[in-house]
């Protein structure tokens, strides 16, 4: 490290900031939020986790300003183009679990939404029936105790607002949006 700031700073009159340098691993280190795998043969390019976790606190507080407005506006308007962007940006690293845990995640958030918004148990219940879901079901889901988040999880409500009701309402996959750039 110090032959590599000698030779940057005299030979070629750079300022190198000490704080953000240094000399590791690759794959221990964070560059333009990629870093490498350390795996078997060459190594790969990913996401790195700060990145990820970066993206998530940015989709919380988007979904928290959600929850008063109209659902379909909010994903189209403010949701996408957040969602394409960052994939855009990362679509060069290898895509693994990570990316579909995420799709999950933010699927999982608009559902919670949904729930949210629907406020009380008989609206919950006519919403659900209006969705396609059996009676016995949404009875049983709509007069749950249990909050939004653990709601959003469960069969019924994930039965009624499938991954294709959420599609219909504007938002597209992660895998969507690499698969549609690359073609």
């Amino acid at each position: 490290m110090d032959s590599a700031v000698q030779y940057l700073t005299r030979k070629l009159k750079l300022k190198v900031n000490q704080a953000k340098s240094a000399t590791d691993r690759p794959w221990n280190r964070k560059f333009l939020g990629f870093t490498f795998t350390e795996k078997k043969g060459p190594n790969r390019i990913a996401i790195h986790e700060s990145r990820i976790k970066r993206f998530k606190d940015k989709i919380r507080g988007l979904t928290k300003k959600m929850r008063g407005s109209e659902i379909k506006e909010s994903i189209r308007k403010k949701l996408m183009p957040i969602v394409r962007g960052w994939t855009n940006y990362f679509s060069v690293a290898e895509w693994t679990r990570v990316t579909h845990n995420l799709d999950g995640w933010i699927r999982r958030k608009i559902r919670g939404i949904l729930w949210r918004q629907w406020k009380t148990s008989f609206t919950r219940y006519k919403r659900l029936i209006k969705l396609g879901l059996q009676e016995n079901i949404a009875r049983e889901t709509a007069y749950s105790s249990k909050g939004p988040w653990r709601m959003a999880q469960s069969y019924g409500m994930h039965k009624a607002v499938s991954n294709e009701v959420i599609e219909q309402m504007g938002y597209r996959t992660i895998w969507g949006i690499k698969q549609a750039r690359s073609q």
